[in-house]
């Protein structure tokens, strides 16, 4: 096994990365849950923790496989998206957690609001850039890569599901 094999493959703390990401997006969804859900509203919390645990987990990710595992060939497009689409999800969770009582906080929801916006366009732009605004020659150079850039491109590619997310977790 080479070392691009054995780079491709989730570790320890790849996975400690992603339980990093569910405690980010069990933050969040707390104050839904605690509204009382009938059946679906438990199905739909459901689907949206597992999205931002796994959105939540890209900024983790990048500085495990950045800094500790100092892997080569990282990052890629899809990583670097994945760190930018989480950094709000991760901003915003903090903030929650050191803001006092339990209701609505400005700077909580300007946080995620705003880096919400900025992420999805700065991932629209990017993919825009890589894949749409060059010749189809060099669009097809680029490579699929490790499993956390294609998960990285899925979630840039699905950035209105992360701006849905934002209006289930502040509505």
């Amino acid at each position: 096994m080479d070392s691009r094999e054995q780079s491709d493959r989730p570790t320890v703390l790849d996975a400690a990365a992603l339980v990093m990401g569910s405690a980010v997006a069990s933050l969040h969804v707390l104050r839904v849950i605690r509204g009382g859900l009938s059946i679906t509203g438990w199905v739909m919390v459901g689907l949206t923790f597992g999205w931002l645990a796994v959105t939540s987990a890209g900024p983790f990710l990048y500085i495990v496989r950045r800094r500790i595992r100092r892997i080569p060939g990282y990052p890629e497009v899809g990583d670097r998206l994945w760190a930018l689409l989480g950094t709000p999800w991760v901003l915003a969770a903090l903030l929650q957690s050191l803001a006092r009582g339990g209701g609505r906080n400005e700077l909580v929801w300007g946080t995620l609001v705003g880096g919400l916006a900025i992420a999805s366009l700065l991932s629209v732009v990017e993919l825009w850039s890589t894949w749409v605004m060059v010749p189809p020659e060099q669009a097809a150079l680029v490579e699929a890569g490790s499993w956390t850039n294609r998960v990285g491109l899925v979630l840039a590619i699905a950035w209105p599901i992360q701006c849905g997310l934002g209006l289930i977790i502040l509505g």
